[in-house]
């Protein structure tokens, strides 16, 4: 059974991982098919390449992906792109509408990133200022 995974690299506690097509009875860090991209869990928020359409041909030919690297290509819309193809080989609807879909997710979810990351920065911002020390004068 053909599965896509994680592999570990990087140094000690600061992991990055490739996203690779391996047989599964080949080790983690062993010997792979191909890789599809990589995640590197580290920044905020996660960073993660991807080849789209490597990933689609091997999701349609039958590879498994982990529960993980099914919530990244997930969250990359890998998955639904998947759906959308088989949607586009069934008849149910043309490529163009799928394109079309795919492409009103992906400024959707463009859209909610900014605003998770601004946010972010306004959460370490608020968290700095209560941090910073207060100057008293006193009056002797």
């Amino acid at each position: 059974m053909v599965r896509i995974r994680l592999a570990r690299r990087g140094r000690k506690k600061v992991a990055l991982y490739d996203i690779v097509v391996a047989d599964s009875r080949a080790p983690r860090d062993g010997k792979f098919i191909e890789k599809l991209g990589t995640y590197d869990p580290n920044p905020f928020p996660h960073k993660v390449t991807v080849n789209h359409e490597r990933a689609v041909y091997w999701l349609m030919v039958g590879a498994q992906p982990t529960d993980t690297v099914r919530s990244l290509l997930s969250r990359e819309g890998v998955m639904l792109r998947k759906h959308l193809q088989i949607g586009v080989n069934k008849g149910a609807i043309t490529q163009e509408v799928a394109d079309k879909r795919f492409q009103e997710w992906k400024a959707q979810k463009e859209q909610k990133l900014a605003q998770k990351i601004k946010e972010h920065q306004e959460k370490l911002a608020r968290k700095k200022a209560e941090q910073q020390p207060k100057i008293t004068t006193e009056a002797e």
